[in-house]
């Protein structure tokens, strides 16, 4: 799936679940939690980012930032397994699983939700991948890798320290220790725990 079909998808959707009279619309607080299933079921992130976190043991799964669709995972499950918190201010257009059943066939659209299910799947897969390493400085090189991948605008904002803790249980002395080492040997610089410079292969 290109981002091209995996945007478009993004945006047929979130028009769909903005004119449907079963929708509102929600101003939420950065660091607000938000539970899925009690608060909602679908929810159009149209302004802001939000972090999916694993309610077992308050990992980060994955992040997204506006726009996008979140819920589908859940949505046809009863079981809470994560929750959201915004990571800044958030607009949002909220609607429960059976009115978002309801449209997604009525306007015969599960083929995005299927779309953004796969790309949300992968971003996942991703998220596997760098926690899958059997050092410290191996699982620390791979997320400070995915941080340089992202976008200019989203990485300068972007705290290594708390990028890496949010989605491992590993000290932040331990993280500490290889950041340096990386220092050291010239593979990163770091601006204010901001990754500015990476070029470790």
């Amino acid at each position: 799936m290109s981002i091209l079909n995996f945007d478009e998808s993004v945006m047929l959707i979130g028009d769909e679940i903005k004119k449907s009279e079963n929708a509102y619309f929600s101003l939420r607080k950065k660091r607000q939690r938000i539970e899925m299933k009690r608060d909602g079921s679908i929810f159009y992130l149209e302004k802001g980012s939000v972090s999916v976190y694993r309610v077992e043991n308050d990992l980060v799964t994955v992040s997204f930032t506006a726009p996008a669709i979140l819920g589908l995972a859940q949505m046809r499950n009863d079981v809470m397994s994560h929750y959201l918190r915004c990571d800044t201010d958030c607009e949002m257009w909220v609607m429960n699983a059976a009115n978002a059943n309801e449209m997604l066939s009525k306007k015969n659209l599960w083929i995005h939700a299927f779309d953004i299910l796969t790309n949300h799947l992968q971003r996942y897969f991703q998220r596997e991948n760098l926690r899958s390493h059997k050092t410290i400085r191996e699982i620390v090189t791979e997320h400070v890798k995915h941080i340089w991948s992202l976008d200019p605008e989203i990485r300068d904002k972007t705290s290594v320290y708390t990028f890496i803790l949010s989605r491992n249980h590993i000290s932040r002395s331990a993280i500490h220790k290889v950041l340096q080492e990386l220092v050291n040997e010239g593979k990163l610089t770091l601006n204010r725990g901001k990754l500015s410079s990476f070029n470790c292969q």
